[in-house]
């Protein structure tokens, strides 16, 4: 209950700052920032820690390339039935992508999405398409 309430109150703080700030107020929203990580943290019981979206990945903090490519292949709707497994390749910013696809246009599509993803110099394709 104390963690609801506490989110709630987050949420009103926020949506107040914001309503009422102008885009060019950027220490009145550090301040709303600051102030609501405090309120976050007091409404955990004690010896948690805040774990979400807003602190999953700190600044600096970067995914391999091979799980970038795995995330978008996943959530690629296109891709749905399809197997794929991706591995980082033998030279920086190569992945290889290995598994079965439903059919031609898969394998193309798992190929472009790899080679759309930052960080992505080349792609090697060991896909299997059935007959």
């Amino acid at each position: 209950m104390k963690r609801i309430l506490g989110g709630l109150v987050c949420v009103g703080i926020v949506g107040g700052a914001l309503a009422a700030s102008k885009k060019s107020d950027p220490d009145t929203l550090a301040q709303v920032g600051e102030t609501v990580g405090v309120k976050v943290k007091g409404s955990t019981p004690d010896g948690s820690s805040v774990s979400g979206p807003l602190v999953a990945f700190k600044p600096g903090d970067a995914l391999p390339v091979e799980e970038k490519v795995r995330m978008r292949i996943r959530t690629d709707k296109k891709m749905e039935g399809a197997e794929v497994t991706v591995m980082a390749g033998a030279n920086p910013g190569e992945v290889k992508l290995r598994g079965i696809v439903m059919n031609a246009d898969q394998a193309h599509r798992a190929v472009r999405l790899a080679e759309g993803t930052v960080g992505v110099e080349s792609v090697v394709n060991e896909l299997a398409v059935p007959e």
